[in-house]
């Protein structure tokens, strides 16, 4: 079983669905501390007069939090705002009624608690229309030991351990913080994916910016095209 493990963001970019297209199963790390300007209540997405703008989740007394506990304020509010900054892709974008229409059913099936509980929503919307294989669970409801954790890499050693896995794959920007002899002692195989350079045509007056939110990129993209995309990208196992 190979496994990924990585913190529950607002619909992230495509290189975290390549993590999750390479793994059998899928941890959402929500024991950690919410971090404010972060990619946990926010994404990117275009914006044809200034390059780019963000679309934002508020969530209520967030700092020093953990994921457990963080709560967003105003869901209703803030689907409202981030359906009308999509509409700007409404004349030009192919797949426009889709992706919006995932955006829509995202907020439709929160609750309005947990921003984790969105973010969760939104991977397994996106997984779905790209069908991607999301088996998940949250790292939360497992009964973890992380008493032998020393540094910040071997979090995901011991999760995988612990459940037995004899793989893990992680994006290739966290690659500093593991000691690969630690993962060969115990058998597991760690493997990197690449930093995706995944390109497409945008019309008129808007401009390409690379690795904005997923919704940007199916907002372009088939599902077929972004999917076939990330089947050609290979793990570096080092």
């Amino acid at each position: 079983m190979r496994l990924g493990i990585m913190q529950p963001y607002f619909f992230p970019y495509i290189g975290y669905f390549d993590v999750i297209g390479k793994t059998d199963q899928w941890i959402v790390f929500d024991v950690v501390k919410y971090q404010p300007k972060h990619w946990m209540n926010r994404n990117r997405i275009l914006e044809p007069n200034k390059g780019e703008q963000y679309i934002t989740v508020p969530v209520d007394k967030a700092s020093g939090s953990l994921l457990t506990e963080v709560r967003t304020k105003d869901a209703d509010a803030a689907r409202d705002k981030i359906l009308r900054q999509l509409s700007l892709y409404r004349s030009v974008a192919p797949f426009f009624d889709d992706v919006y229409a995932l955006v829509d059913e995202t907020f439709a099936r929160f609750d309005g608690g947990l921003l984790r509980d969105l973010n969760v929503i939104g991977l397994q919307l996106v997984c779905a229309r790209l069908e991607i294989p999301f088996n998940y669970s949250l790292c939360s409801s497992h009964d973890f030991d992380f008493s032998n954790v020393s540094h910040a890499g071997q979090w995901a050693l011991e999760i995988c351990d612990q459940c037995g896995a004899t793989g893990y794959v992680n994006p290739p920007g966290g690659r500093p913080i593991f000691k690969i002899e630690e993962w060969r002692e115990r058998q597991i195989d760690i493997a990197f994916t690449s930093m995706p350079d995944f390109r497409y045509d945008v019309r008129n007056r808007w401009q390409f910016v690379p690795n904005l939110s997923i919704l940007d990129c199916m907002m372009w993209s088939s599902p077929d095209r972004i999917r076939s995309y990330l089947a050609g990208l290979s793990l570096d196992h080092p």
